[in-house]
């Protein structure tokens, strides 16, 4: 019995034994990750025991990292169980497969949570680019690749990583997509959000200098952008910000102003150091003479740099004792002057270049003081005047009506040429208006103010006939003064001038009026004939008073008679 017993035992053990053998080698279910042990590694194949009657069988490329097998014999690996092939002696694995599917969570897992992506651009398609994270494909629409309109080439995408963000997932397919701008732009708002959650007025900010304008430069701080205004750049005129400042250059600069609404920044770099302004009364007092550099035109004057910081201005007033003199004065040009004043305010050194000269008005009134007489070359004619080079800074002007006291010529070019040399005498210099007055006729004495002496009413003078009309006779005085003798005065009778006079002849007259203030002489043949019949006369009786009795009668008769006929 007792060997009977012992039989029927051992009959049930193996009998357990390969109910549990059969139990082990049940397959697992079609894609279900099992675990194995790396039994050996061949040259296109990885067999990994997980426990079954046959060894399972991965393409060696599965675990290929770098180009380099990335696992050894013996150890134990995760694997997807995908089925028996071959007649039921080939386990085929798949380690790809498992890394897809963590993959793919991962990417419903951004999708969900809206947590960006790292996507490997593989290749420029139509429309567009194809990625990849992990093992999952996207696509990604080329107006989605980039921020902004992108100077580069498509293909310079390709084997770039970016991050993208999840915008639709397809699940059946295992793909995804992706835009890379969106992501751009929520990184971005996001990091402006802490930027300027962080950031106060007064701050220094360490940044890069992206682009220089004519009126500034825009620096960049990361997310954010700030402008750097030009007279913010260094203390002083600043012609151009390229004068200091370089793209690309990193500076550390102070935050001037925030805009927490507009998201915008202002800085300054001339406020990280000392204004050097502060020590100007100091360094260059008033009256002090100082050079520097013409740096800019301003309407009213030029702006020139003294040194660093400090700057000069040279009102146009200040450059010449001339106001209308031709002086060039450029940028870049070195100038000296003298301080005459300083204006804190606008933070200026007000400079005289004309102080460090002689004055030559002063000059010229000193060597030539008004009233004196001068001898010059006659440079140009006009019609209102002559211009006189006597050999000053200014050339002198004689006026039509300084020629002559009695003509004002019409045109003077018959009476002077250029290049000739001419005397006269200076009338007026008018230092606000820089003008040099000249006069010909005032080296004479103005015959009008001794017409009285020279041609009292009563004197008989022999004239010359110059002007014939019927109106009358113009005649030539003395010291260039003219008479006339209207048609009624020509005779006792009146007579047509042009019938009984002819110019050049020769005219005995009377002056009858001298009229200084109308400048007018009028004269009388008539008068003269009258006057010279009575003095004849009176001559005539003057002889009979000394004769006999007889001839006294006689005369006294005849005395009668011409007081008779004065009345």
């Amino acid at each position: 019995m007792s060997s009977i017993n012992n039989n029927d035992g051992d009959n049930m053990g193996m009998e357990d034994f390969e109910a549990m053998l059969e139990e082990s080698f049940q397959q697992p279910e079609k894609n279900s990750v099992v675990k194995g042990t790396v039994a050996q590694i061949n040259e296109n194949d990885v067999l990994v025991n997980i426990g079954f009657k046959t060894e399972g069988v991965v393409p060696k490329a599965e675990f290929l990292k770098d180009g380099e097998v990335s696992i050894q014999v013996g150890d134990e690996v995760d694997v997807l169980f995908i089925g028996i092939a071959g007649g039921g002696g080939y386990v085929k694995l798949s380690r790809k497969a498992i890394e897809k599917e963590a993959d793919w969570i991962e990417v419903e897992k951004a999708l969900e949570e809206e947590i960006p992506l790292e996507v490997k651009i593989t290749a420029v398609v139509d429309k567009g680019f194809t990625g990849k994270n992990g093992e999952i494909e996207c696509f990604i629409p080329e107006n989605h690749i980039d921020f902004k309109n992108s100077t580069m080439e498509p293909t310079d995408y390709v084997g770039e990583t970016f991050l993208c963000k999840v915008l639709k997932a397809n699940k059946k397919q295992r793909s995804f997509l992706a835009s890379r701008k969106l992501q751009m732009i929520q990184s971005i708002e996001k990091e402006k959000k802490e930027f300027f959650t962080g950031i106060e007025e007064g701050q220094i900010l360490k940044g890069t200098v992206k682009t220089i304008k004519h009126y500034g430069a825009f620096m960049n701080f990361g997310a954010v952008d700030g402008f750097l205004r030009k007279n913010n750049i260094a203390w002083g005129v600043v012609k151009h910000p390229n004068q200091y400042l370089e793209e690309g250059d990193e500076l550390e600069v102070k935050i001037l102003n925030i805009d927490f609404d507009d998201e915008k920044l202002e800085v300054g770099l001339k406020q990280m150091q000392e204004d050097p302004w502060e020590t100007t009364a100091d360094k260059y007092p008033e009256g002090a003479s100082v050079s520097g550099t013409v740096v800019a035109r301003k309407n009213k004057g030029f702006v020139m740099e003294i040194e660093q910081g400090i700057d000069g201005f040279i009102p146009l007033e200040e450059i010449s004792w001339l106001k209308n003199a031709r002086i060039s004065i450029e940028p870049k040009d070195a100038v000296e002057g003298k301080i005459i004043g300083i204006d804190d305010e606008k933070k200026k050194i007000i400079i005289s270049l004309k102080s460090l000269q002689e004055n030559p008005w002063v000059t010229l009134k000193a060597k030539h003081p008004e009233g004196s007489a001068i001898k010059g070359t006659i440079k140009s004619i006009t019609d209102f005047g002559i211009f006189i080079d006597f050999g000053e800074f200014l050339d002198g002007l004689i006026r039509k009506k300084d020629i002559s006291w009695t003509d004002e010529p019409e045109n003077l070019e018959t009476i002077y040429k250029e290049g000739e040399e001419i005397d006269a005498k200076i009338l007026k210099i008018d230092a606000d208006k820089e003008r040099i007055s000249l006069g010909v006729k005032q080296l004479e004495t103005n015959p009008w103010r001794e017409v009285g002496k020279l041609l009292p009413n009563g004197k008989v003078v022999e004239v010359k006939a110059t002007a014939v009309t019927k109106e009358g006779v113009e005649v030539e005085l003395p010291r260039d003064l003219v008479g006339f003798i209207p048609d009624n005065e020509l005779d006792v009778e009146k007579v047509d001038p042009t019938t009984k006079f002819n110019v050049g002849d020769t005219i005995k007259a009377v002056v009858f009026r001298n009229d200084a203030r109308e400048k007018k002489i009028l004269l009388s043949v008539k008068r003269y004939m009258q006057d010279s019949e009575k003095r004849e006369v009176k001559e005539y009786l003057k002889k009979l008073s000394q004769s006999d009795d007889s001839t006294f009668s006689l005369g006294n008769i005849l005395r009668g008679k011409l007081e008779q006929s004065d009345k």
